[in-house]
């Protein structure tokens, strides 16, 4: 059985790179089987805040790849020894488990950034994990960073926690006028009922 150390260290690259595996061949099945384009960043001018977001999520998963291989990234970055660092480990999975689901959940209305305009074939997705909250992904996210500062406490992950927090919150605000728009009646009834976060 592998040591608390080894899961602390290995566990975030390995969850890391199941999450990377599993997106990209969401990404080609939704492509190659239905025609859809996930990547809805791409049809129109890059947006600050995605863009932002997207960096940070960027930076943090490269950290928590290098940690194992080189330790003194740790004492760069004033990481602090934790007991139940092995927890966080916990978190991160369930986190990502939650957006897998999620993406499962929005079947072909998954996209990646908003598009440029409503696209045919779009559906209010209210059903699966989106009955108890409206932006069950973004919950997965934050699940995730919570875990990473659990396994590598310090001012580096809470900042990427932090920032996150705040584009997150702006980025469902734009999704949310998107959907408001395409939606009408049916998005604010769905609003009314289920709550942003949880």
């Amino acid at each position: 059985m592998p040591s608390i150390t080894t899961i602390n260290l290995y566990g975030p690259p390995a969850l890391i790179g199941l999450a990377l595996l599993w997106g990209f061949a969401r990404i080609l099945h939704l492509r190659q089987r239905e025609g859809v384009s996930v990547l809805a960043f791409l049809g129109r001018k890059r947006n600050p805040v995605e863009a932002s977001a997207g960096i940070i999520g960027i930076v943090l998963n490269l950290y928590l790849f290098a940690r194992p291989f080189w330790p003194a990234l740790d004492d760069i970055l004033m990481v602090q020894p934790f007991a139940y660092a092995h927890w966080g480990v916990a978190v991160m999975a369930i986190g990502i488990l939650i957006a897998v689901i999620s993406q499962m959940d929005m079947g072909h209305s998954w996209r990646i950034g908003l598009p440029p305009d409503a696209e045919e074939g779009m559906d209010l997705v209210t059903g699966g994990l989106y009955q108890f909250s409206r932006n069950p992904i973004y919950v997965g996210i934050m699940l995730f960073l919570i875990g990473a500062v659990v396994v590598a406490p310090g001012l580096f992950t809470m900042t990427c926690l932090a920032l996150t927090w705040v584009f997150v919150s702006l980025i469902i605000r734009q999704e949310e006028a998107f959907l408001s728009d395409k939606f009408g009646d049916a998005f604010e009834a769905y609003k009314a009922r289920v709550r942003r976060w949880l």
